[in-house]
């Protein structure tokens, strides 16, 4: 909790957990494949950005808007974001992981401006390339988990 004005500001931060809900997410991380912890990752940014969203409506209805939660959240979507950039792996597939990693850029960039900008535009542009790219991630797992399926069985 942050004070300003003498007023309690409430954050809606997923790190304030609980000593169970740790536990889970611990446990949830621990036993995914490298495939499902990039659909965490994505699931993870965008939970930020629709907190976020919702600070910056908020803060645009008050008198006297506080950015701060706002910042912080926009920050943290765009960590997640330089997290999946460096964990591309250049080696397998270069060319995919360099468009990636460019597309990676862009989100960066207009995710940092939306957060100058304070533009729900730029932030929801962000919002459905991330939620498409989370969609394709989940589509490649649900059909390798499909195909091992088939696999066992046949």
């Amino acid at each position: 909790m942050q004070m300003l004005n003498k007023k309690p500001i409430q954050t809606n931060n997923p790190t304030n957990l609980t000593p169970q809900q740790k536990k889970f997410v611990k446990n949830m991380v621990d036993s995914a494949s490298p495939e499902q912890l990039i659909v965490i990752l994505y699931n993870g940014c965008l939970q930020w950005l629709a907190m976020a969203k919702k600070e910056l409506e908020k803060n645009k209805e008050e008198r006297v808007p506080n950015w701060t939660n706002f910042s912080h959240q926009m920050k943290m979507s765009v960590s997640i974001i330089e997290h999946l950039q460096d964990s591309l792996n250049h080696d397998i597939n270069q060319q995919f992981a360099d468009q990636l990693f460019n597309l990676y850029e862009f989100l960066k960039s207009n995710l940092m401006r939306s957060n100058i900008e304070k533009s729900q535009e730029k932030m929801d542009f962000c919002v459905k390339i991330i939620s498409d790219l989370k969609s394709g991630w989940q589509e490649g797992i649900n059909k390798l988990n499909e195909k091992s399926t088939q696999e066992s069985q046949g």
